[in-house]
């Protein structure tokens, strides 16, 4: 009998009218998906439209959602019972203007306003069998924007002086680290439990880490932290920064927030302004990574396809620690309890944030769009094209507000064997990710809470396409291609950036990293009509185009890169790429480097403007190198404002006479404004009557304004 009614209950649900099911959240219980009778929630329309697939019913079909939020306790997920077919998609459908929005957002409530000015609450609880567990977050949203939480200082970082490691037992390990000055003294005014929910944040080369504070030793200014041991390459050094946050001394300016679960309240510092009354605090649900799951099985071909969603928001994402620490690995995500000798552990670090998942994670994915859609507000990356995931789009979208970085396609272990020198034509198994496309998005402020993630990262995937995007303010690099280092198979090949504005990348915040970074063998690969500018490293690196270990077979032609800590274009190693009709202008130490030789052709520069006022033409690292590695120079036109360029220590017609750029000029390009970064050039250039083909500046990035409900967001042209 049981079974009988829930068919019959489905049975009611499904008499919508054809091909429309209307979903509003505040509905009625009990509605049929009718327009005058919608669903409730979009997982009651859901199980009704899975019930006419099944029964063969091909649509197309929309469900409709009314504008408003969608609160979710676990992801939204699409399995292939839900999938439509090329020419009947199923589309889930936000309002026209507006967004439905998918939610993981609590409301934090109870605020009332202290004596000094600040407000506070009580920690949100949560009854766990027999005992009520304080739940732990590490964002807070007031109205709809990312409240900083509690650091010291407030800007940019503190050095370390020095740093003494120890390994402990598995894979953790102890640090003293020494403060200058006595900058850290307000630890000593901390306890033992506010000690264990503050966490240094450290910055390292390429990672970061957040660490829970052991204990500090006033005497010595030496604060103790614990957590996983870092490699080699990217461990502690004299160059690594370091922030103090959630410590109680930290709170101190408007718009930061507290955690103080000492005593089990939250703290916040009103803006000028702001009232209780008008002010809505937000936290993501514990634990809740994945807003939307498109649940495919790649490896047995079974996928989610023809899956439309356009003016949905997919909103409020958590970070959990992946690792507790002392003894207490396993510890529920999320929650706090004694925090005399408990306390949440942290995550990996890794580049470019590789240990982290996303709001919207796709496997066994064919063919499934994101069309004006925002994705913002989440812990970790925006969305994840993750294994078997061909020939989805993401079109005209917000991706914003980003804990780790934007956009992820494809894994960082191939999917299938390529050999040394092989050349990819296709993917051999349903397991493999390729041909997608990322166009028209504004991708931004990322790296809020691991700092290394990435704009846009393209792993071991073919063929994918990522166009007219606004890729801007992240911490580390803006759009990473290839994961395979050095010269041993990749299926990173074959891919496309172009007409992108990538900029505010880097920030001083974090080294070696690129505007556009690529890594291994890419035969086919270009990187065209993009301008870069403003990427600003913490140490070192902080290039413009950046070939690192083992790129190959790359095109990067027809950009405009400009204002970078150290060369607009530099390769680590790699062979045969070319760099051919770029503007390479204003960076500060060198213009154009490489840094390793090899028997090998490194690359082609071919008729660049190379256009400078500080540094030197050719780039710090490695100087003897550019002199005695296989560079083909040919036609290039150079120029500096500071009288007569320099060429590691030789004149132009010195290194000219060595066999460098022998059809080179040093000549002004007569660019309308360089000063205020017009790079147009006057009527009568003599690059362009020396070939330099001109290139429309003014079409990198989205093409009018990015259509995403409510609020738009502006375009870059």
């Amino acid at each position: 009998m049981k079974n009988l009614s829930t068919f019959a209950s489905l049975a009611v649900a499904v008499s919508a009218s054809a091909g429309v099911l209307h979903v509003s959240p505040g509905a009625a219980p009990g509605g049929d998906g009718t327009a005058e009778h919608p669903f409730a929630t979009p997982q009651e329309a859901q199980k009704a439209l899975r019930v006419r697939l099944a029964a063969g019913e091909r649509g197309p079909w929309t469900v409709s959602l009314a504008k408003g939020e969608y609160p979710l306790a676990e992801p939204f997920t699409l399995t292939p019972e839900d999938s439509g077919s090329p020419d009947a998609p199923v589309v889930w459908r936000g309002p026209a203007g507006g967004l439905a929005k998918f939610t993981g957002a609590r409301d934090l409530k109870g605020w009332r306003a202290r004596p000094d000015g600040r407000w506070e609450t009580a920690a949100p609880m949560r009854q766990m069998v027999r005992f009520q567990v304080m739940l732990w977050f590490e964002q807070l949203y007031v109205n709809g924007r990312r409240a900083k939480r509690a650091r010291f200082p407030n800007t940019d970082f503190l050095p370390v002086a020095w740093a003494k490691r120890t390994l402990l037992a598995g894979d953790l390990e102890q640090m003293e680290l020494a403060a200058k000055n006595g900058v850290l003294a307000p630890l000593a005014k901390c306890s033992r439990a506010e000690l264990r929910l503050a966490h240094l944040v450290v910055h390292h080369k390429w990672s970061s880490t957040r660490r829970p504070i052991m204990g500090y030793d006033a005497g010595r200014g030496v604060v103790f932290t614990e957590g996983l041991s870092l490699p080699s390459w990217d461990g502690w050094d004299g160059g690594d920064m370091y922030y103090v946050e959630n410590a109680p001394f930290a709170l101190d300016e408007p718009g930061e927030w507290l955690y103080d679960g000492a005593a089990k309240k939250v703290v916040y510092i009103p803006r000028p302004g702001e009232t209780i009354e008008g002010t809505r605090f937000q936290y993501p649900e514990p634990g809740l990574v994945n807003l939307l799951l498109v649940k495919g099985d790649a490896e047995k071909e079974r996928f989610v396809h023809d899956v439309t969603f356009e003016n949905v928001s997919f909103e409020c994402s958590d970070s959990p620690r992946r690792i507790g620490l002392m003894g207490y690995k396993g510890m529920p995500s999320g929650f706090v309890g004694d925090v005399t000798t408990a306390w949440p552990g942290e995550w990996p670090a890794s580049q470019a944030a590789a240990g982290t998942s996303a709001a919207v994670l796709a496997d066994g994915a064919h063919r499934i769009v994101l069309r004006g859609c925002r994705v913002c507000n989440v812990g970790e990356y925006g969305v994840w094209l993750r294994e078997g995931c061909v020939s989805n789009r993401i079109e005209r979208s917000a991706i914003t507000d980003l804990g780790a970085g934007g956009v992820r396609i494809g894994m960082m272990a191939a999917s299938q064997p390529v050999g040394k020198g092989e050349r990819v034509t296709g993917l051999k198994n349903g397991r493999g990710t390729g041909w997608n496309v990322v166009e028209d998005c504004v991708i931004s402020r990322g790296g809020r809470i691991h700092a290394e993630g990435v704009g846009v990262w393209i792993g071991s995937s073919p063929f994918n396409t990522v166009t007219h995007c606004e890729i801007s303010d992240f911490y580390y690099t803006g759009v990473s291609i290839g994961w395979v280092w050095g010269y041993a198979g990749s299926l990173a090949q074959g891919n496309t950036l172009s007409f992108c504005r990538i900029r505010k990348i880097g920030q001083r915040a974090l080294s070696d990293m690129g505007g556009v970074y690529t890594l291994g063998t890419s035969y086919g690969t270009c990187v065209t009509n993009n301008v870069v500018c403003n990427v600003d490293s913490r140490t070192y690196g902080g290039w413009g185009l950046y070939p690192d270990e083992g790129s190959e077979g790359i095109l990067f032609e027809n950009n405009l890169v400009y204002d970078t800590t150290d060369s607009s274009f530099h390769q680590h190693y790699g062979k045969n790429n070319i760099l051919r009709n770029n503007i390479l202008a204003f960076s500060r130490q060198g213009q154009v480097g490489l840094s390793r030789a090899e028997p090998h052709l490194s690359f082609t520069a071919e008729r660049n403007v190379i256009y400078w006022n500080a540094g030197s033409a050719l780039s710090r690292y490695g100087a003897s190198v550019r002199e005695n590695g296989r560079i083909n120079w040919a036609g290039n036109f150079w120029w500096t404002e500071n009288g007569a360029p320099s060429f590691n220590g030789k004149t132009f017609a010195q290194w000219q006479a060595k066999g460098n750029d022998t059809k080179g000029l040093v000549v002004d390009p007569l660019f309308v404004d360089a000063a205020k970064r017009d790079f147009r050039f006057k009527p009568g250039s003599p690059v362009v009557k020396a070939g330099f083909m001109p290139f429309d500046i003014s079409a990198a990035g989205p093409r009018g304004d990015v259509a995403c409900g409510a609020p738009r967001v502006q375009g870059s042209r």
